[in-house]
């Protein structure tokens, strides 16, 4: 169970650091591309400017997963480092705050069973 744990945080910790980087060369490219950086009063504009920073996150994650893969073995389960797990890594670095909430609250549930867990085994 331990070892679970450990794996489930260093994957965690993996996908942070895979979604900050995603999340900085986004901004460098909505930097560089300034309409991009500017939100657009026609709503179809705006819509469309939308989409392509989404596209530009997905494909900006997917990239920052493929460069971490030679330092990602023994940090995270292997099923993650092949390529459909890459891609999926990408996907989900790119998820944004609505992500890193989902995964915050599941991971202060995991927290709250172990801890029961080891209060129950010293008969509290």
């Amino acid at each position: 169970m331990h070892d679970m744990y450990v794996m489930l945080w260093s994957t965690v910790a993996f996908l942070a650091a895979i979604s900050v980087a995603s999340e900085r060369l986004v901004e460098i490219i909505k930097g560089l591309i300034p309409p991009l950086s500017k939100r657009q009063k026609d709503p179809g504009k705006e819509g469309w400017r939308a989409a392509v920073i989404h596209i530009i996150a997905v494909l900006s994650g997917i990239l920052m997963a493929f460069l971490a893969k030679p330092v990602t073995k023994g940090i995270v389960p292997t099923t993650l480092t092949n390529f459909p797990g890459l891609l999926v890594v990408g996907l989900l670095a790119s998820g944004g705050s609505g992500f890193w909430n989902a995964i915050l609250s599941y991971l202060l549930q995991v927290k709250n069973i172990k801890k029961s867990e080891a209060l129950r085994g010293l008969g509290k």
